[in-house]
């Protein structure tokens, strides 16, 4: 994907590092949308078809942790390529940004060179993968997240909304282990000291319509995707 293909949008409310952004990404001929509060650029990127996601952490009325994690959770924007920009320095803030789904994280203050290399970095990967992140196609079973619709043995399976996020969450995530508290988190939007058995109860129900072998029971931690 060159520069004059890209879209790009920017949710940052400091008005004078927004406008440098922008204008350094424009003289690379990147398109470029800015957004200064997190509910209006959560909108626009979920309905926009952009390409990519420089996110402030930090927002007034929406933090960026939220806008990424809704991002992650709406099949349009699954796949986004999504970079955090933040003043927060501790492993814990980048450790979940990164669990979030974001692609790369930022400190503040930043050059502009910084930013305009990993911007490129993070495009020619998800150039590489796009097709494989949009449809997952093994033969047997195939899901494509864009019209979000799932096949075995290429007739289709009707899954229901809760356990089509799950899958679609535990295949981006393959092969990494995914805990049932981020499940909870991420699909059902519970805390982790809630009841996990509807977590069981989802997964059972994947196996029967997918294939009982698809899905590994990690004891005492989580799900992964096989």
């Amino acid at each position: 994907m060159t520069p004059s293909d890209a879209r790009l949008a920017i949710i940052e409310d400091d008005a004078d590092l927004a406008y440098t952004i922008r204008l350094n990404l424009e003289r690379q001929g990147y398109s470029v949308t800015h957004f200064d509060n997190g509910h209006a650029g959560l909108v626009a990127v979920q309905q926009g078809g952009f390409d990519f996601l420089i996110l402030d952490l930090n927002l007034p009325d929406l933090d960026g942790f939220t806008i990424c994690r809704e991002l992650r959770r709406d099949p349009r924007t699954a796949t986004l390529p999504i970079l955090m920009l933040t003043a927060r320095t501790s492993e814990a803030d980048r450790v979940m940004g990164l669990e979030l789904g974001a692609d790369d994280y930022l400190g503040k203050p930043f050059s502009v060179r910084e930013l305009l290399a990993r911007v490129a970095a993070i495009l020619r990967r998800s150039k590489s993968t796009e097709g494989d992140a949009a449809v997952y196609d093994d033969g047997q079973l195939r899901i494509d997240s864009r019209t979000l619709r799932v096949y075995v043995g290429g007739a289709e399976v009707k899954l229901a909304k809760k356990e089509l996020e799950l899958l679609l969450m535990l295949v981006r995530n393959r092969p990494a282990v995914v805990s049932r508290d981020r499940i909870l988190s991420e699909v059902w939007q519970m805390s982790d000291d809630i009841e996990t058995r509807t977590v069981d109860a989802h997964i059972r129900n994947l196996r029967k319509k997918i294939g009982k072998d698809r899905i590994e029971t990690v004891i005492g931690y989580g799900y992964r995707f096989e």
